[in-house]
């Protein structure tokens, strides 16, 4: 059964030019089975949606709007992560450092450590948290 819920999310960036956070807030969609968790938000500053599917040993994050991704962490992987954005697209790779997720009686959370890559050169180290509260 699909629970409302309140998520914040938390974007925390190194690049060669210094540390960039980037934090939002929004009410949502939660479905806890046997098998995983999945969330479905709207992201105000990218016009659309995301959808986090969390289970054992990886998560995936799809996000649709002026930028559409499909981030996969798997813990020690490097994987492809298409980006498109309105300026045209772009072929990254994402190595996930760790990843990890637990659910409790009233929400959960979700932290992700990895990193960006372009051509195979370094483009940030990331942590992503998600963080979720049934309403």
């Amino acid at each position: 059964m699909l629970k409302r819920v309140r998520i914040k999310t938390m974007l925390v960036s190194q690049t060669e030019n210094g540390e960039d956070r980037i934090t939002s807030e929004a009410s949502g969609g939660c479905l806890v089975d046997t098998t995983g968790v999945m969330l479905r938000y709207p992201e105000k500053e990218n016009d659309g949606t995301a959808s986090l599917v969390l289970a054992d040993g990886l998560a995936s994050l799809r996000r649709k709007g002026h930028i559409t991704s499909q981030m996969t962490f798997v813990e020690g992987k490097l994987l492809p992560c298409p980006y498109t954005t309105e300026a045209g697209s772009f072929d990254l790779s994402l190595y996930t450092h760790s990843q990890q997720f637990t659910v409790v009686a009233d929400g959960g959370r979700f932290r992700a450590r990895y990193t960006l890559l372009a051509a195979g050169q370094q483009v940030a180290d990331n942590e992503l948290t998600v963080e979720w509260n049934f309403l």
